[in-house]
C-alpha cells in the first residue's frame, strides 16, 4: 500500500467520505488555474475538504506522519499557479470553512475564516458603517489567501497597505498557533504587534509552505460621512504617477489607482459580462488610444466630513492641472467609459466588487500576468518604458497596466498584464513563447530598476538574492517543516 493509499484510508476514519475524493473527474478540476499552459495539467493525490481547526490539524498530522505532501488552497479564480497541486500533492480546499467569526466594531476589526469571500466580508462590514481592503481579485475570491499576498487594492495608499492583524495557523507538527494579540487568548485579535517579534509576517507571502492558516482578524476601515471617487485623465504616465504621489503623501486620498486606456475597455467586460473583446482592444498600437479616449486615468477615493472632502476635491484636480492633467466629470466618465465609472464607484467607494463580470472575460480571453512588480517611483516611469519595448518585441495585442502606490508612494506597484484571445490549442505556442520570455526577466528588472516581484513565480532562485534573508528562512522552514510536506512545488524554498 503507499502512503497516499494509507493517507486515504486513515482520513476516511476522520472525515465524511463525502469530503475526501480520488474520483478522476474532482481531482481534473483542481489539477490547472489560468496561468496554465495549453496541455499541462497535475492531478493531485487527493481533495480533501475540512470544515474546522480541528479537522485540518488532523489532516496535517496524518499526511506529516506519511510524508504526503499538500497543497492549501480556498476559493476564487486563481491566475498565477500558486495553488496549483504537483506530483503527489494532496488539495486541501478550505472553501467549507467560511464563517465571519467576529466583526468587532469597538476596535475595528473582522475574524474571518479561509472561505470567507471579499462579497461576503464587504457586506457584513457595510452593514457596521465600515470597509474592508478590497484586491483586484473576483468578488467571489478569498479575503484570506488574498490578503496573505499583500494584496493591491482600493485602500492601498494612505491606509497601511496591509490588512492582515492576528492569524490563526496549523503547522504540519499539528501545532495551532495565534499570531499578535491573538496569541495571549484574552487581548482579542486587535493588534499585529505586541512585546514579542511578529510572527504574522513569517506567514503572510509563504503561499501555503509553512501551514494552513484556519483564521485571520483583518482590518476594518471607517467609512466616513462622505465618500466620493475622483477621476482625473491624463495623456501619458509621468504626470500621473507624479500626481499619485503626492496627493497621497499630502493625505488627500484614501488610494488612487491609474489605469491605461486598454484596462479601462477591460473594465467594460467586466461591467457588461461580454465575452467579445472591444475592437479597439485589438489595434496593433497600444500605446495611443483610440480619438477621444485619454491615455489613462487615475481613480482616487476621498472619504471623510463634506466640507473635508470638498476641499480635498478641489485640491487633488488644482494638483492634476499643474501637472498637465484635468479632472473628468462623472457624465463625461459615464459618456466616455461607462463600465469603468461603474466598476470603479462601486470598487473605491461603496466597497463591493462587481459580480459576476470579471469571470466572464475570463472565458472570453485567457488572462496571463506578465509582471506584477513594486519599485521606487523613478523606477516605476523606467518600467513603463521597459513594458512598451518588452510588448513591442514579444507580445501582442491587447495588452495593458495599471499603477498604485503603498506605503505613503515610498514605493509603487505596477502591473504589466497580457489578455490572449482564442482558444487555448490556437495560442499555445504564443503563451510557450512568452513563458520563455520571462524565463530571467524577474531577475533582469531588479538588476535594472531596482522591482522586486510582486508575488512568487515559483523561481526558487529569487530568494537566492536576499543572501542571509534567506537562509534563514530556509533554516525556519526545517524547522517548521522538516519533512517538507508544506506546497513543495511551488519551490519557494
Amino acid at each position: 500500500m503507499s502512503d497516499v493509499d494509507l493517507l486515504y484510508n486513515e482520513l476516511l476514519s476522520a472525515f465524511p467520505e463525502e469530503r475526501v475524493s480520488r474520483d478522476q473527474a474532482i481531482l481534473t478540476s483542481y489539477a490547472t488555474d489560468l496561468s496554465s499552459p495549453p496541455g499541462v495539467a497535475t492531478l493531485p493525490a487527493l481533495v480533501v475538504l475540512p470544515k474546522t481547526t480541528d479537522e485540518v490539524k488532523s489532516l496535517l498530522v496524518a499526511a506529516n506522519r506519511f510524508k504526503v505532501p499538500v497543497v492549501p488552497m480556498s476559493r476564487g479564480s486563481n491566475i498565477a499557479g500558486l495553488a496549483v497541486p504537483h506530483k503527489g500533492e494532496v488539495v486541501v480546499d478550505l472553501r467549507l470553512m467560511n464563517k465571519i467569526i467576529e466583526i468587532n466594531t469597538d476596535a475595528a476589526y473582522a475574524v474571518v475564516e479561509p472561505g470567507v469571500t471579499h462579497h461576503q466580508l464587504s457586506l457584513a462590514a457595510s452593514k457596521k458603517g465600515f470597509i474592508n481592503h478590497l484586491p483586484t481579485a473576483t468578488g467571489g475570491g478569498s479575503s484570506v489567501a488574498n490578503y496573505l499576498m499583500r494584496p493591491s487594492g482600493n485602500l492601498s495608499a494612505k491606509w497601511d497597505p496591509d490588512p492582515v492583524l492576528a492569524l490563526e495557523v496549523v503547522t504540519p507538527g499539528g501545532d495551532i498557533i495565534r499570531t499578535g494579540s491573538a496569541s495571549f487568548g484574552t487581548a482579542g485579535w486587535r493588534a499585529r504587534y505586541g512585546p514579542f517579534p511578529d510572527l504574522t509576517g513569517l506567514f503572510a507571502c509563504s503561499y501555503g509552505t509553512l501551514g494552513i492558516v484556519t483564521k485571520m482578524s483583518v482590518k476594518l476601515h471607517d467609512r466616513g460621512e462622505e465618500e466620493r471617487l475622483l477621476i482625473t485623465k491624463f495623456d501619458s504616465f509621468p504626470p500621473a504617477l507624479e500626481y499619485m504621489k503626492l496627493i497621497v503623501r499630502r493625505n488627500l486620498a484614501d488610494s488612487v489607482t491609474f489605469w491605461n486606456w486598454v484596462w479601462n475597455l477591460f473594465h467594460e467586460l467586466m461591467v457588461s459580462k461580454s465575452q467579445k473583446l472591444p475592437e479597439e482592444m485589438m489595434k496593433e498600437d497600444q500605446r495611443t488610444p483610440p480619438p477621444g479616449m485619454p491615455f489613462g486615468i487615475a481613480s482616487a477615493r476621498l472619504s471623510g466630513y463634506k466640507e473635508v472632502v470638498d476641499a480635498q476635491e478641489k485640491t487633488c484636480i488644482r494638483l492634476a492641472r499643474e501637472l498637465g492633467g484635468e479632472h473628468m466629470p462623472q457624465e463625461e466618465i459615464k459618456a466616455t467609459h461607462p463600465g469603468t465609472w461603474a466598476y470603479l464607484n462601486s470598487f473605491f467607494v461603496e466597497g463591493i466588487h462587481l459580480k459576476p463580470g470579471e469571470e466572464s472575460t475570463m472565458r472570453a480571453a485567457l488572462w496571463l500576468p506578465g509582471w506584477l512588480i513594486n519599485a521606487e517611483p523613478s523606477g516605476i516611469l523606467k518600467l513603463e518604458e521597459e513594458m512598451w519595448d518588452f510588448a513591442r518585441r514579444e507580445a501582442k495585442p491587447p495588452y495593458m497596466f495599471r499603477v498604485l502606490p503603498f506605503n505613503h508612494a515610498r514605493e509603487f506597484f505596477f502591473a504589466f498584464v497580457i489578455l490572449i484571445t482564442g482558444s487555448l490549442d490556437e495560442e499555445k505556442d504564443y503563451m510557450l513563447h512568452l513563458r520563455s520570455a520571462y524565463a530571467t526577466l524577474y531577475h533582469e528588472l531588479l538588476a535594472k530598476h531596482g522591482a522586486v516581484m510582486f508575488r512568487f513565480r515559483r523561481d526558487p532562485t529569487f530568494l537566492a538574492l536576499t543572501g542571509p534573508y534567506g537562509e534563514l528562512l530556509r533554516k525556519i522552514k526545517n524547522l517548521v517543516d522538516p519533512n517538507n510536506i508544506m506546497h513543495p512545488g511551488v519551490n519557494l524554498f
